[in-house]
């Protein structure tokens, strides 16, 4: 029985390390990224649906990743420069790019406002990008692959709503400019 216990536990464990917590480095409160080394990106990722909510961002330059358990409205510091979405979901399996991911530029001192990320948008209009869960081969030592496109990626500009939110629980970034920086 006692193993038993410790397995459960452990599951238990596992299920709450798969919360990820927003990075210390990437708050508004950081003590590595502001104004003056960094964008202040804002976006949401809303409708999770049955895929989860763990979002990645990866600095296409340098390959740099960072990622965590998005909710709703996001803000965040990311350093300037071009971006991805490299992974998203976590449910279903973490999930991959299938085609050409989703890229938006990152200005420093700026408000770079990303859009809204919708799960699973009909074809028509288009999706702007597809995700698939990642098959990784056998105990996932191998090369990740995405071999089937699983869902959909709509991005819905919503800048006026989002920053109106975002600036009225966050007055102290009112004076910043902002970047219209839409994931395409």
């Amino acid at each position: 029985m006692l193993g038993k216990g410790r397995f459960i536990a452990l599951g238990l464990l596992l299920s709450l390390a798969g919360c990820a917590q927003l990075p210390e480095e990437m708050t508004l409160t950081s003590k590595t990224y502001s104004a003056q080394n960094a964008g202040l990106v804002v976006g949401a990722l809303v409708s999770d649906g049955p895929y989860g909510t763990w979002l990645q961002f990866s600095d296409i330059n340098t390959g740099k990743t960072y990622g965590w358990g998005a909710k709703d409205y996001y803000s965040v510091w990311l350093p300037a420069g071009d971006y991805q979405v490299s992974e998203l979901g976590a449910r279903r399996g973490v999930m991959g790019p299938f085609a050409a991911p989703l890229r938006f530029r990152v200005q420093n001192g700026v408000i770079n406002y990303v859009g809204e990320l919708v799960y699973g948008c009909p074809r028509y209009p288009a999706p702007a990008a597809y995700y698939g869960v990642k098959n990784c081969g056998l105990l996932a030592l191998a090369t990740c692959t995405v071999p089937n496109a699983d869902v959909g990626m709509c991005v819905v500009d919503r800048q006026p709503q989002a920053l109106k939110r975002f600036l009225r629980a966050n007055p102290a970034y009112a004076n910043m400019p902002i970047n219209p920086a839409l994931m395409k």
